[in-house]
């Protein structure tokens, strides 16, 4: 009877703790299902994403870095980036786009971004990019944050060649955008307009060349056939030499076995 007493309490005891054990593993997945919940609604508080077509600056092996680029020139690989002259802020013949913008962490606090104008203005006219294209009297302005004014002709550059983008905050992050302007009394031309571009600043080694093309009056799909020509490679003329002179190889090697071959009865 003692033992029959005994044991009682302790089987009552053991079944009176298996609902404590399924409450208690419950709890802990809903409470980790509602943390991860929490935690991706709330991610975009701290974390800042990086805004779509802008350029990325970042480094790698101290080199800075232009990212994100939607194309690349068949000539050289350089990226290229794309803004339009005519979007909403800017009016007909100017924009802001793209910024620069950098991850969090991606520079050393208080790193201060320059850019460097590079090579000549092109202009697309529908069926090709070139500087003699660009219209009459037409230069493209860019404006640095500290009040500098570059301008890119037919024939290089004008104005200040250096410019001051921004300074990247204590977290490292950097976030501007300079204003790019169609100047003069042919901007009015329906087109597309071409410069160029390299990124410095203390402490790091410059970013290779990068090109931004600028819609000024196409339509969307006009523009990107206007980018894609770009992309394409334009053989050196020796290369053209060399084509022509395998075509030919082949034509004459063609004449002799057509020559050789026993005529038809």
């Amino acid at each position: 009877m003692a033992t029959l007493c005994m044991g009682a309490p302790l089987q009552h005891s053991r079944h009176s703790e298996q609902p404590n054990m399924r409450s208690s593993t419950l709890s802990n997945v809903i409470g980790g299902g509602l943390l991860a919940l929490v935690t991706a609604f709330s991610a975009p508080a701290w974390a800042e994403p990086l805004h779509d077509g802008d350029i990325e600056i970042g480094v790698a092996h101290g080199v800075l870095q232009t990212l994100g680029a939607g194309h690349t020139h068949g000539l050289d690989g350089y990226g290229i980036f794309e803004g339009n002259l005519g979007d909403l802020a800017g009016g007909l013949y100017s924009t802001d786009d793209p910024g620069y913008d950098s991850a969090v962490g991606s520079l050393a606090a208080g790193a201060e971004i320059f850019y460097t104008a590079l090579g000549t203005l092109s202009f697309w006219n529908g069926t090709a990019w070139s500087a003699s294209a660009v219209p009459a009297n037409v230069t493209l302005r860019v404006n640095g944050n500290l009040g500098e004014e570059s301008f890119w002709t037919a024939s290089g550059i004008t104005g200040d060649v250096s410019g001051l983008i921004g300074q990247a905050g204590s977290n490292g992050k950097l976030h501007e955008h300079l204003d790019l302007t169609a100047v003069g009394s042919g901007r009015t031309a329906v087109g597309a307009y071409l410069i160029q571009l390299q990124l410095s600043a203390n402490g790091y080694a410059s970013s290779s060349p990068f090109y931004i093309a600028l819609n000024r009056g196409l339509s969307e799909a006009d523009f990107e056939t206007a980018v894609h020509a770009l992309t394409m490679p334009v053989p050196e003329p020796s290369t053209w030499l060399m084509s022509l002179a395998g075509l030919g190889a082949v034509a004459m090697v063609r004449r002799q076995r057509q020559a050789k071959a026993p005529a038809k009865a």
